[in-house]
Formats: structure tokens, C-alpha cells, sequence
């Protein structure tokens, strides 16, 4: 293991969330400088490892497993695929569906462990969806149309903002959803008024 391989992989786990280095390190309530470029070598020019401390700290806030932190160590990861198209969720409507079909080649990319071709980010910068999902938070959602009772679900409605449930169940012309926020309250949607439905396989917590 690396000095550039682990400071990389401190920039990648921020960029992954949306964040510049000094964004995660205030997310894992450390100093706002404690990532910045100059704290990683010492005034006589040696290099400075950023503390396990604070490596603790910033996987605890990101929820994340030190082994998935290694693999962002990896030196394979840096010569996979740029990353997985990343929009905010105020962007879906208006750059995120054409001709019911999810076009992303014109957003950003953030990098993620997993960077298989059907996948892609979205960041709330909404607090709709709280407390399941809060704002700032990133969601990974697949492009696979199959979904499974009790998955939770990113719909694009004909009609309106997008939206986010829990799918129930179907019938020969509805599919039912949970209500994130009051799970007893079910609310049934057209088919015909469905543009797209994507189901969400990660969650930042």
C-alpha cells in the first residue's frame, strides 16, 4: 500500500458522496482542512499519512466497511471505467428521461466500487424523502427494469417530479408502492402513467 493510494482513495470515497475532500472530512465532523492537499506532506517535505483516526471517522459517516475502503485502494480501480453517471435529483426530470428511456451520457461521473454499466447516482438535494433518505444523501439505482416486492423504487412519472416508494405488488393495470415516510399508506399508480421505473440498490446512510 501506497501514500498516493490511500490519500487517491480518501478523494474517491468524497467524490462518491458528492463531496470535495474538505466536505467529507466536515461530514465525519473533523477539521474542514484535515484532507486538504497541504496537510499531506510535512514542512520538511515528507510525506504525511493521513491518521487511522480519521480514516475511522470518514468511513463511520459514509457507512462503509474498511475492506470496501481498500478497494478503493486498489491500483486496478484507477484504470476501471471513469465512474457511474451522476446527477442531482432536482435534474432528473429535466436531463433524465427522453422518449421513456434514462439518457446519461451527458452527466457527471462519480466513481464507485462497483462500476457496472447499468448503474447510476443520484444525489438528493431534497429533503423530501426524510428521515429514510436525507438530503445530501447519494442513491445508487440500476437501469434494470426488474424490480421485487419490497424493493425500493425511482419512478418517472408521464406526468410530475419523479418519485420515490417501496413497490408492494402489482395488478393487471396499477403497481402499488409503500409510502417511505408512513408505510402503512399505499398508493397505487397507472402503468400507463409510468414513463420509467428503476429500482435503487444502495443508499448512503
Amino acid at each position: 500500500m501506497q501514500y498516493e493510494q490511500v490519500w487517491d482513495a480518501v478523494d474517491k470515497l468524497a467524490r462518491l458522496h458528492g463531496l470535495s475532500p474538505s466536505g467529507l472530512a466536515k461530514k465525519a465532523g473533523l477539521d474542514a482542512t484535515t484532507f486538504n492537499k497541504s496537510k499531506r506532506t510535512r514542512r520538511d517535505g515528507k510525506q504525511r499519512w493521513p491518521s487511522l483516526d480519521s480514516i475511522n471517522k470518514i468511513l463511520d459517516a459514509c457507512n462503509i466497511s474498511f475492506e470496501q475502503f481498500y478497494q478503493l485502494i486498489d491500483e486496478d480501480l484507477a484504470t476501471q471505467a471513469e465512474g457511474i453517471p451522476f446527477i442531482r435529483f432536482s435534474e432528473l426530470e429535466k436531463n433524465g428521461i427522453k422518449n421513456s428511456k434514462l439518457v446519461t451520457d451527458k452527466w457527471e461521473k462519480i466513481q464507485f466500487p462497483d462500476t457496472t454499466v447499468n448503474l447510476y447516482a443520484v444525489n438528493l438535494d431534497t429533503a423530501d424523502f426524510e428521515p429514510i433518505f436525507r438530503k445530501g444523501n447519494t442513491l445508487i439505482a440500476t437501469k434494470d427494469p426488474e424490480i421485487r416486492k419490497g424493493d425500493r423504487v425511482l419512478i418517472f412519472l408521464i406526468e410530475g417530479s419523479p418519485i420515490i416508494k417501496e413497490f408492494r405488488h402489482r395488478t393487471t393495470s396499477t403497481l402499488v408502492f409503500g409510502d417511505l415516510i408512513s408505510p402503512n399508506h399505499e398508493v397505487q399508480i397507472n402503468i400507463s402513467d409510468i414513463k420509467l421505473i428503476n429500482r435503487i440498490v444502495w443508499a448512503e446512510q
